[in-house]
């Protein structure tokens, strides 16, 4: 039987594999949301898994979770992509492979005592490092699901990130 901390591990790659290989059918050149094509949809991927490494990592030595989205969702989600908007396709898809292997393996290193211990989002809020994970495997579902349907028709661009 697979402990919590090997469930999250399994869920988060499942997760990003399906997403991944949407990313790789997606043509660059079109627009998926709003001024985002898979450039910025992947940067914007990166930014968030930064987050989660920092999160985890200062949880595990004691410290505070750096606020990095205290200023909202959609601030943070802005200044991922504008801090990424000078690297090419190439970089951002090695930072989106990088990130997520980093993910993976901070959680691994994660102290046992720590994964029961409430920690502060980066947005505000609580909840424990298994709470934490699953709004990440979540975002990587619903951008999934986006992807998805906007690969069928990928002259349409989609709402809002």
């Amino acid at each position: 039987m697979l402990n919590s901390r090997e469930t999250l591990i399994q869920q988060l790659e499942t997760a990003r594999q399906n997403l991944t290989a949407l990313v790789d059918q997606a043509p660059t050149g079109k627009q998926i949301y709003p001024n985002w094509t898979i450039k910025e949809y992947i940067d914007h991927i990166s930014g968030w898994d930064d987050a989660i490494v920092e999160a985890l990592e200062a949880h595990a030595r004691n410290e505070p979770v750096p606020q990095s989205a205290v200023r909202g969702i959609d601030f943070y989600n802005a200044q991922t992509v504008s801090t990424r908007e000078t690297l090419d396709l190439a970089h951002s898809r090695r930072e989106f492979t990088a990130g997520h292997l980093r993910v993976i393996q901070t959680l691994q290193d994660l102290p046992a005592e720590k994964f029961d211990q409430r920690l502060v989002f980066p947005w505000g809020g609580s909840g424990t490092v298994e709470d934490f994970i699953e709004i990440f495997v979540e975002h990587d579902e619903e951008h999934t699901r986006h992807l998805s349907a906007w690969l069928k028709n990928p002259d349409e661009v989609i709402g809002n990130h």
